[in-house]
C-alpha cells in the first residue's frame, strides 16, 4: 500500500486480523448451533463495524462444508463479503481441545494468504465481543515482537476469576507476522502431544514465548465480552457473561 504526502511517497504494510469461528460442532444439539450463528453475527458484524483500515481480516471455519450450511440469513450475508477460509466440517480437531482447533485453523489461514504481506497479524477468536479497537490500535503501534496479555475476569453476577500463572489470553494476541508464523509452526508440531496431555491453548502460547525469549508488550484489557453459556447450559443467563 501507498500513502501520499505532498511529494513524498511513503511505504507501509498493513496488519492482518485472522479469526476462528466453529458455527456448528457436530457434538453439539441443533438448536445449540443455531443460537452459536446468532452469537457468531453478532460478534463477528462488531468485528467487521470496529477494524481500523490498516486491518485485512479472514474468517476460518472448521465446521460447514460451504456457505449453504449457515441456517442464520444475517449471518449467511454477513459471510459473503468476508474472506472465508473454509477447513469444512470433517477438519475439527478441537472436539476434545477447542484451542488445539484454532491452532490448526492458525495454520490454515496462514496458508491461505501469503502473511510476508503484513506487519502484524493479530490472532481472534470470534465469539465474543471486542467492544472498542483498542486491541487492533494497540497492534498497529506494536514495536516489540508480539502484544500479549492475560487479564482478569470479572463476572456479572460480581464474581471474579484472577488470571493464572505460566499462561497469555489466546482469545486475543498479535505478533509480527514472521513471528506469528513461527509461532504456528512451533505449535503444529506439538498437536499431539496438546491434546494427549491435555494442555490448553493458553500455555502453549506461554511455551513459545518463553522457550524463544521473545519480547513483548503487554495488554492489561482485552475489552472483550464473553457468554460462557456452557457453565449452566443456559445461553441468556446474565451471569454467565464475563468481561476483561
Amino acid at each position: 500500500m501507498l500513502e501520499y504526502n505532498d511529494d513524498e511517497c511513503i511505504s507501509y504494510m498493513k496488519n492482518l486480523a485472522v479469526g476462528f469461528s466453529s458455527l456448528r460442532p457436530k457434538q453439539y444439539s441443533e438448536d445449540v448451533c443455531d443460537f452459536r450463528e446468532k452469537e457468531y453475527f453478532v460478534c463477528i458484524r462488531q468485528i467487521l463495524r470496529i477494524l481500523p483500515q490498516s486491518f485485512d481480516f479472514i474468517l476460518c471455519e472448521n465446521t460447514i462444508d460451504s456457505e449453504s450450511d449457515i441456517k442464520n440469513d444475517d449471518l449467511k450475508n454477513l459471510i459473503k463479503d468476508v474472506d472465508l477460509c473454509a477447513m469444512g466440517s470433517g477438519s475439527n480437531i478441537g472436539s476434545n481441545n477447542k484451542g488445539v482447533g484454532e491452532l490448526s485453523q492458525l495454520k490454515t489461514a496462514l496458508e491461505q494468504v501469503n502473511p510476508f504481506d503484513y506487519e502484524n497479524i493479530s490472532y481472534v477468536t470470534t465469539r465474543g465481543v471486542l467492544t472498542c479497537p483498542y486491541v487492533f490500535e494497540k497492534t498497529e503501534r506494536l514495536e516489540k515482537q508480539a502484544l500479549l496479555g492475560n487479564p482478569d475476569f470479572i463476572w456479572m453476577d460480581g464474581r471474579t476469576s484472577p488470571a493464572s500463572s505460566n499462561l497469555f489470553n489466546d482469545q486475543f494476541f498479535s505478533m509480527k507476522s514472521n513471528i506469528m508464523v513461527d509461532f504456528s509452526n512451533f505449535s503444529f508440531d506439538r498437536f499431539d502431544y496438546l491434546i494427549n496431555n491435555h494442555i490448553g491453548s493458553e500455555y502453549n502460547l506461554y511455551d513459545f514465548v518463553v522457550q524463544n525469549n521473545i519480547d513483548y508488550e503487554e495488554l492489561n484489557y482485552l475489552g472483550r465480552i464473553r457468554n460462557d453459556w456452557s457453565a449452566n447450559g443456559v445461553p441468556f443467563d446474565a451471569n454467565n457473561f464475563h468481561f476483561c
